[in-house]
């Protein structure tokens, strides 16, 4: 991978933040966290079918268990909203910070599950066109301007 390149922690880390993560509190890191693993689900959607996205993260989840056990009370819905169901009870029972930590552990080993199944340049390509644009989206709105 080049250097110029994200890796798998630096995207999710990046897509995390285009939801709004800059929020000083543990409850807005917890929203942004969340917010992205659903906007990733999504996109995967368009990509590999809904049933295919919901067996990416069904996979993901349960590796991501043996690093965080609380992902245990977790599950991914489909034809549903949210597609994560359980967030906000985790936050309950085990705090917005560790409920933050442990769905970024998800979206990372999930990412990191599309880098062997697709390869690491796939992946980042992929999502890369998510985040470019979702940025140029944003700098239009905010610019006021259009690019039509």
């Amino acid at each position: 991978m080049s250097p110029d390149r994200f890796t798998v922690r630096q995207l999710s880390r990046h897509l995390i933040d285009r939801e709004g993560a800059s929020g000083e509190t543990p409850e807005a890191r917890a929203a942004a966290v969340y917010s992205a693993c659903e906007r990733v689900y999504h996109e995967l959607s368009r990509w590999v079918g809904t049933h295919g996205s919901l067996v990416l993260f069904t996979r993901a989840l349960a590796e991501a268990r043996s690093e965080h056990p609380m992902l245990a009370t977790l599950s991914v819905r489909t034809r549903s909203e949210p597609v994560l169901d359980g967030v906000p009870e985790s936050i309950q029972t085990h705090g917005a910070a560790a409920t933050a930590d442990a769905l970024e552990s998800l979206l990372v080993t999930l990412i990191g599950l599309l880098g062997r199944l697709i390869g690491d340049d796939m992946v980042m390509r992929l999502l890369d066109r998510s985040v470019q644009h979702d940025t140029q989206e944003d700098e239009r709105l905010e610019g006021g301007r259009t690019t039509r």
